[in-house]
């Protein structure tokens, strides 16, 4: 009985100790990406400064909407 205990106790802290470093990596890409997608849109809006009005409504209107696609299909 005590050796039964001592494996499922010892298996479930294997199991929580190798989770983590998984998750991690996903966690890495995700960040990166959307690292990538507010930078795009930054470097979008600082492009607009230079339109007309109604171009830099437009265009920043533009890089709104492809930030949301690519925050969408970003890894999770």
């Amino acid at each position: 009985m005590k050796q039964i205990i001592c494996g499922g106790v010892l298996s479930i802290f294997l199991a929580v100790a190798l989770t983590p470093a998984a998750a991690l990596g996903d966690r890495s890409q995700h960040h990166a990406a959307m690292k990538l997608c507010k930078q795009n849109y930054k470097n979008a809006i600082r492009g607009a400064k230079y339109l007309k009005s109604r171009q830099r409504r437009a265009r920043i209107e533009q890089a709104r909407r492809e930030r949301e696609d690519c925050e969408r299909l970003a890894p999770k």
